[in-house]
């Protein structure tokens, strides 16, 4: 279901174990004042903790048993969130089964994982919420919601700081910082605040991709990186326009420039040069490529490569390399 379904979900019956299934962290951290509406008990304080999988394992059971029916000193019921919960062992499953059953527990707990398959093998007594993954379309309707942002800046931040709500929320700060909230956010507010560079222009990593010209997007990466942007945003701007050759050259053979420039969101004035980049770029190169993209997204969230190194060796094997094999 999408995140406001679940907002607005009334259970059948209240559980106290509950499992939830969602890939993003913001969305997590909302979902406590929603648990907390369709606990069942009445309303009253609360208090919330977020544990990780190794420190919920860490709570003797009597400890957890206890809990559930004791009332907290501080609030009438206790939430917790246990993330990775895919990481517990068999027996701390079963003592969840055991606060599942009990029948006037003011605890509830949540537990968190990014699939439902490690779901599949617990007992079927705990009632499972997946939430479906974010799409860039409904990232766009989320900043469009929470922000007021319209939708061509909500599709620019999107494409070029990418899906992570928590990332999305810190950068659109930013820019209502730097806006003093006195005018609407611009591009040109995106591109000097969050892809700034005070070597190079906003423009500059976009002509180095669609020209095919390794050395300066190797150049302009860096001065990014150097200057504090994260890798995953200038990763976006990147896969941004890799994304927008595609969509020019399934219609390089079907339109004129300025319709392939509108159509990829590509400045008019860049028209004429942007259908001629179209037309350079094998559909083989650029399969080829949104691999890379992906490897990379993946590499940059999961371990710690050397950023500046990373990017080089990817753009060259977007470019020089793909140029060499065609040549020869």
């Amino acid at each position: 279901m999408k995140f406001w379904e679940f907002k607005q979900i009334q259970p059948k019956q209240s559980s106290k174990v509950y499992v939830f299934v969602c890939e993003d962290d913001f969305l997590i951290e909302e979902s406590r004042v929603v648990w907390q509406r369709i606990s069942g008990i009445p309303a009253g304080e609360w208090v919330s903790k977020k544990y990780s999988a190794k420190e919920f394992e860490e709570i003797p059971s009597s400890r957890l048993i206890d809990d559930a029916l004791t009332r907290s000193l501080f609030a009438e019921n206790r939430l917790i969130i246990v993330t990775d919960a895919a990481r517990l062992t068999k027996a701390r499953i079963e003592v969840l089964g055991r606060v599942q059953s009990l029948p006037d527990a003011s605890l509830r707990i949540v537990l968190v994982t990014d699939t439902r398959k490690p779901v599949e093998s617990w007992p079927k007594i705990f009632p499972v919420i997946e939430i479906d993954s974010l799409r860039p379309a409904d990232v766009a309707r989320w900043l469009m919601d929470r922000y007021k942002l319209t939708p061509q800046i909500a599709r620019y931040l999107t494409d070029n700081v990418g899906t992570d709500l928590y990332q999305l929320h810190n950068e659109v700060e930013k820019l209502q910082t730097y806006t003093g909230n006195a005018r609407p956010i611009e591009m040109r507010d995106v591109d000097v605040l969050i892809l700034r560079s005070e070597q190079f222009g906003a423009f500059d990593l976009d002509d180095a991709v669609l020209a095919g010209d390794y050395k300066k997007a190797v150049q302009v990466v860096g001065a990014m990186l150097d200057e504090g942007v994260e890798p995953l945003i200038a990763l976006s701007r990147i896969v941004r326009v890799w994304r927008q050759l595609f969509i020019g050259k399934s219609l390089v053979e079907k339109k004129n420039a300025k319709e392939i420039a509108a159509t990829a969101l590509i400045p008019a004035w860049k028209a004429a040069d942007f259908a001629a980049s179209c037309k350079k770029f094998e559909w083989r190169q650029l399969a080829a490529g949104f691999r890379l993209l992906l490897n990379a997204d993946r590499a940059l969230k999961t371990s710690t490569p050397n950023p500046e190194g990373y990017f080089d060796v990817m753009l060259w094997k977007m470019m020089v390399n793909w140029a060499m094999q065609v040549d020869r």
